[in-house]
């Protein structure tokens, strides 16, 4: 292999001049004959080692010099100094930047509109019957719920209410033989559970009724207190009487009209029925019971319901000493309304055991977004009212109007100053199955009192069919004529292809969904309520500051949470046009947008002057202000 010089000799330098150094002015590593050879390795590491320690012997020369020290002790100052500046700068900019609006921590409860539904006259999911007398035909099924599920969508509606749909002796669902069971002719468990699952995936909510009050008499647990067998004979109310000789209890009336008390030929004794007498009255006080009805509750619970309306939870307990109710000054006493109710109505123990049931409830309750309801009627009382808020009820359903004042507006004004309608929950209704709907109260108004329904702060329950101004029966005895089939079509088969249960209200003509969807009507009622539904999503609607104001027939309250939008919505409820200012009377801005109007498109930026505005009778608008 031929020679290979790896290293020359050459004298170091830095800066171009002459360094002395101590390594060997003759050449060196010369004359290698193998580069990859260890010798050759081990000379050229050695060069460079000795070259290194010239280099960095050089350099602390200049690390140690006095104008260099200076010059790092100045740099090292100056960025100490800036990123403390910009540390300071940032905290001021985060102070005075402008904070975004806090937002209220709302459960799935709070704004959500309520859809309640009865189930035998909403859908019909059964084809059509090719034979006579079929169980299911031309009834309304849970199937049909299911069926329906973009329509409740479609309304802004995520939470149902259905109404009872348990087995029971009557067509009305109220006289409950097995509270864990579903009457086979609207279905089975299997399609209940199908109904969960589709809604839960939908993000949407199940309130069922509960009935705690009574069961039906082919009730087993009736059955067997009529026979006295162990724990059973002191489920119901049952007292020795006479009714051959007109010797009862005592003087207490049915809701539903002569004596609470009938005659079991069995037992030979008198049960208590607060209303028919097909529908014996539970007794409370009894341990067994309050245990059997915890265990219905936890039943539903465990299939995923997301709460219950309690139905008549005034009338739960009674006196156990069986006293006499007072009888009213001038009345004869063979009427319910001729008692004051003091031992059969609103009972102590009454709150005491919703409670108690709350408990469970919360127990369901484990995560955000998992809390369960407890939902109750009230009537025109606002003191039975708050206490039930006191004993625990999540909502408490109530009319908008009250039993006083002279015109419609004075009787709204009424109901909504004397309750705290911002500090507790309410939930706004005008109908259900046992009362006259919105559009035959008040047919021209129905689109203005929606208004009110959806923008007051609480919860919308909207009985089905009302969302398109369907309206009572025109010859069907009460309650049927608040019960027909909802109208989709204007073909009356949108319910069921076969004989209906109940027959549908003839106007399914003209107001049918199909109808109120159709082109050419921008404010049809079901297009009003959907645009209600769109617009309270915004966040002075969802937990927005109330102010009420009132001028004749013109209704008016505004909606307004820091940082957002606020909302004035006023309404002629009078039967003329009404001309005021809605800024002197409200205080609002001058400058506001229409955003919503009952019969115009009018959405438009407009400049209110101190002059007066007109809102027609009947009509009702919502201003955006900032």
């Amino acid at each position: 292999m031929e020679e290979t010089n790896a290293y020359i000799e050459e004298e170091p330098k830095l800066n171009g001049a002459a360094v002395e150094t101590e390594f060997h002015t003759e050449p060196i590593c010369v004359n290698i004959k193998d580069p990859d050879s260890s010798a050759a390795i081990e000379c050229l590491s050695g060069g460079f080692a000795n070259f290194g320690a010239l280099g960095k012997e050089e350099l602390m020369k200049y690390a140690n010099d006095p104008f260099w020290k200076r010059l790092r002790l100045m740099l090292h100052i100056l960025f100490w100094v800036g990123w403390n500046a910009m540390l300071v700068a940032a905290a001021i900019i985060i102070a005075l930047a402008p904070r975004c609006p806090s937002r209220a921590k709302q459960k799935w409860y709070d704004r959500q509109v309520v859809y309640e539904i009865l189930t035998e006259s909403f859908q019909d999911t059964d084809p059509e019957s090719q034979g006579v007398g079929k169980e299911g035909a031309g009834i309304g099924d849970i199937k049909g719920i299911t069926a329906r599920v973009n329509y409740f969508l479609e309304l802004k509606s995520n939470v149902l209410y259905i109404n009872s749909i348990y087995r029971s002796d009557d067509n009305d669902h109220m006289a409950v033989v097995d509270h864990k069971s579903i009457d086979s002719a609207l279905g089975t468990m299997e399609d209940f559970d199908q109904l969960r699952k589709v809604t839960k995936k939908k993000q949407m909510r199940i309130i069922m009724d509960f009935i705690p009050n009574h069961t039906g008499k082919t009730s087993e647990w009736f059955k067997k207190s009529q026979r006295k067998e162990g724990k059973y004979t002191e489920y119901y109310v049952w007292a020795q009487c006479d009714t051959k000789s007109d010797i009862y209890p005592n003087n207490w009336m049915s809701l539903k009209g002569g004596r609470a008390w009938t005659y079991d030929d069995i037992r030979e004794e008198c049960y208590l029925h607060q209303l028919e007498n097909d529908k014996p009255d539970l007794n409370l006080w009894n341990t067994n019971v309050r245990q059997e009805l915890e265990d219905i509750l936890r039943f539903w619970l465990n299939k995923g319901v997301d709460g219950f309306h309690i139905l008549n939870p005034e009338y739960l307990y009674e006196d156990q000493n069986f006293g006499d109710e007072i009888l009213m000054s001038g009345k004869e006493g063979n009427a319910y309304d001729d008692f004051k109710h003091n031992q059969t109505s609103h009972h102590s123990e009454n709150l005491k055991l919703l409670s108690v049931w709350k408990s469970i409830l919360d127990a369901y309750s484990t995560k955000p977004g998992r809390e369960k309801v407890l939902v109750v009627t009230a009537k025109d009382d606002v003191n039975s009212t708050m206490k039930y808020f006191e004993a625990g009820a999540t909502i408490v359903r109530v009319t908008p109007f009250s039993d006083t004042g002279f015109s419609l507006t004075e009787r709204i004004e009424a109901k909504l100053s004397h309750m705290d309608i911002e500090s507790n929950r309410f939930g706004w209704m005008y109908s259900n199955k046992d009362s006259s709907r919105l559009a035959s109260l008040k047919p021209e108004q129905v689109k203005a009192l929606m208004t009110l329904q959806a923008t007051l702060p609480g919860v919308p329950f909207v009985y089905y069919g009302n969302e398109i101004g369907m309206t009572d029966h025109p010859s069907l005895p009460e309650p049927l004529k608040y019960r027909t089939p909802m109208q989709w079509n204007m073909n009356g088969t949108g319910f069921s292809k076969n004989t209906k249960w109940l027959a549908q209200n003839p106007n399914y003509v003209e107001i049918n969904v199909e109808e109120e969807n159709a082109v050419g009507n921008d404010f049809t009622i079901l297009k009003v309520f959907r645009k209600l539904s769109f617009l309270t999503e915004n966040e002075s609607f969802q937990w927005g500051h109330m102010n009420l104001f009132r001028e004749k027939d013109l209704l008016m309250f505004t909606r307004k949470t820091e940082g957002f939008p606020g909302y004035l919505v006023a309404m002629n409820l009078g039967s003329k046009r009404e001309m005021e200012s809605f800024h002197g009377d409200t205080g609002i801005p001058k400058n506001v947008k229409v955003v919503f109007h009952t019969h115009t498109d009018n959405n438009t930026v407009i400049n209110l002057s101190d002059n007066s505005s007109v809102l027609e009778a009947n009509h009702a608008i919502i201003l955006e202000y900032e």
